[in-house]
């Protein structure tokens, strides 16, 4: 999987903002949290899901199972929106 590259995370006032650079229209903006940059970053470098889980489990200390949900549904709106290849 890889973050389409029309697409860039930015920081602007503290906050982590996906931005469009081929001058797509968004019906607001798209802010992200510390672990959704995480995730950002990792498919950026074009990391599989699994291999995701458990780079963020390792940061984070805590248990694969626990946090493959939630990691699963932010790559899955992320594709539903067309920003992930």
């Amino acid at each position: 999987m890889k973050i389409n590259p029309q697409y860039k995370l930015r920081k602007v006032g503290g906050m982590n903002i996906v931005v469009s650079t081929a001058g797509m229209d968004f019906q607001g903006i798209i802010t992200v949290n510390e672990t959704a940059e995480f995730i950002w970053r990792m498919l950026e470098k074009g990391a599989e899901k699994q291999e995701i889980i458990s780079a963020l489990a390792a940061e984070c200390n805590e248990q694969e199972e626990k946090i493959a949900p939630d990691v699963e549904e932010f790559i899955n709106k992320l594709k539903g929106a067309g920003i992930v290849e």
